[in-house]
């Protein structure tokens, strides 16, 4: 038996109406995560993998320096005075190089390549790169530092070593061009034949530092990142493509082949998170991120702070910081020993770098405050000085991310070295860094139009296919029984109240008498 037309067209309506919850909410989501795991691993010839392989454009890399303006005081004891100078723009491209894939287990190998291009136009106003700056020396202090750590009874000998390369300094500053800082290198005299500063100067040509250069006649060139520039870095980095899961893509497994660090305790050798440069996607506010940071030698875990946006796309911001080794359990396998951590918001990296440094946030941001009392001219701000990073959470793809680290160190008192008799034994500043990602409007574009366009496109024509099928399902429900509505509407008492003659015209003489005129009454005069 065929039905009724109007109950065909209800039919025909409920499934567009299903169809559209089924498309909307099912199938196109379903379709849209599995297309997401494709496009996010680190499969040849996808956009995600271009893009990690050499990122298309340059990230801003600022470096802002501590003026010391008291330096002769500092040997007295005084506190330190510092004015901060920057920022130094610089352009900093980011490519992989030597990169091998292995299909066994899921990874790709590579090496890292940076270069840097100063811009004075996008640096402080009227700052070159020529400026002098005066700081702690880098190399006479951390010299003296690693020396009264690991060989405390050779501090004597290192001194005489100190005047003799240095041509007796009457302090423990370094007087220098910001250039030459940073990449051009200064020089350290190492063509001495007195015994103390040749044994030293032996002593590092068999283990060198990270930054330094030997040049003819012994001369030793020290930069900051000179020797990064534009050179490939050694170490062998193997991360997970993410093909087989796409929650692991980027995920940190072997450095130089070993798949832990050997520097720290427990845990803290781990790799854990990615190499910072790609996210796994579907991220919710209780996800936690971590990325490994191989200058720091230890993993972070940002997390989520709040809602934000960029560019019309929503995004989650995660914020970082140092940590409090010594009440984090997590973090504690960073000390020596847990009752020998550094203050809050500090990072020992002597380990690390090899050379006695803490790292902090800028302007001792979320640190002790102790540390503050120590130095005059800081004033941390936690929208100038935090590590923030926003991420699309669909994607997985950081959007606008600043990660800022300040270097510092101990201004170390001996009564073994003259010149550090009288320093203050405080922590003291260098310099800090930013390293910043702003996605710019072509990419922003390139994200709307491949998962946020179809993503609204979906959203409407789903609500269009539920509202015009429901609609319609009523529409015919209503037309097919439209008889018995009216029925129903039209029915009830159809019963009517009849007055006879007699009643009619006694209700009239009634109206008649309330109703009759009255003539007034006369008053007499």
């Amino acid at each position: 038996m065929a039905l009724p037309r109007e109950l065909r067209y209800a039919t025909i309506a409920a499934g567009v109406a299903l169809f559209g919850v089924i498309f909307g909410w099912v199938m196109f989501p379903a379709i849209l995560k599995s297309q997401l795991k494709k496009e996010m691993a680190l499969s040849k010839k996808t956009d995600v993998r271009k893009m990690w392989e050499k990122i298309p454009f340059p990230l801003d890399f600022k470096v802002y320096f501590f003026n010391y303006t008291n330096p002769e005081d500092i040997q007295k004891g005084a506190i330190p005075i510092v004015k901060e100078i920057g920022p130094f723009y610089f352009e900093e491209w980011k490519e992989k190089m030597e990169i091998e894939d292995h299909e066994e287990d899921d990874t790709i190998t590579y090496k890292k390549r940076d270069v840097f291009y100063f811009k004075p136009e996008l640096s402080g106003p009227g700052l070159t790169g020529e400026e002098t700056v005066v700081i702690p020396h880098i190399f006479i202090v951390g010299l003296i530092l690693s020396v009264s750590r690991e060989k405390p009874a050779m501090l004597s000998v290192i001194g005489k070593a100190i005047t003799g390369i240095f041509d007796n300094p009457s302090d423990v500053f370094l007087r220098v061009k910001v250039m030459d800082l940073l990449f051009r290198g200064f020089i350290i005299n190492c063509a001495r034949t007195e015994f103390a500063p040749k044994a030293v100067c032996n002593h590092l040509k068999k283990e060198p530092l990270s930054g330094m250069v030997w040049e003819d006649n012994n001369q030793l060139r020290f930069s900051l990142f000179g020797t990064r520039n534009n050179s490939i870095d050694p170490h062998v980095i193997t991360v997970k493509r993410g093909k087989n899961n796409v929650m692991e893509v980027g995920s940190v497994i072997a450095i130089d082949g070993e798949t832990e660090q050997k520097i720290w305790r427990d845990s803290c050798n781990e790799y854990q998170g990615t190499d910072g440069t790609v996210f796994p996607p579907f991220l919710t506010e209780k996800d936690r991120l971590q990325s490994f940071s191989g200058e720091l030698c230890r993993s972070f875990k940002p997390s989520y702070q709040k809602k934000t946006s960029y560019q019309g796309i929503r995004t989650n911001r995660y914020v970082a910081n140092i940590g409090d080794f010594a009440n984090d359990p997590e973090l504690q396998c960073f000390c020596n020993a847990p009752d020998k951590c550094p203050p809050k918001g500090l990072m020992d990296l002597s380990k690390c770098i090899g050379a006695p440094m803490h790292a902090s946030l800028p302007h001792f941001l979320d640190s002790d405050p102790e540390l503050l009392q120590h130095v005059k001219g800081l004033n941390p701000d936690i929208d100038q000085h935090g590590i923030e990073i926003d991420f699309e959470p669909i994607s997985g793809t950081p959007l606008v991310a600043k990660q800022r680290i300040q270097f510092n160190m101990e201004l170390v008192q001996s009564d073994k070295v003259p010149l550090f008799k009288g320093l203050p034994g405080s922590i003291a500043p260098i310099f800090w860094i930013e390293e910043g990602l702003a996605l710019n409007k072509t990419f922003v574009n390139m994200l709307k139009h491949q998962l946020f366009i179809p993503k609204r496109i979906v959203a409407v024509v789903r609500w269009w296919l539920v509202s015009f099928g429901s609609l319609g399902v009523l529409i015919s429900i209503i037309f097919h029984f439209r008889e018995d509505i009216m029925r129903i509407a039209t029915s009830g008492d159809n019963k009517v109240s009849t007055v006879t003659p007699e009643e009619d015209e006694q209700q009239q003489k009634d109206i008649s008498v309330i109703g009759q005129t009255q003539e007034p009454t006369k008053i007499s005069m």
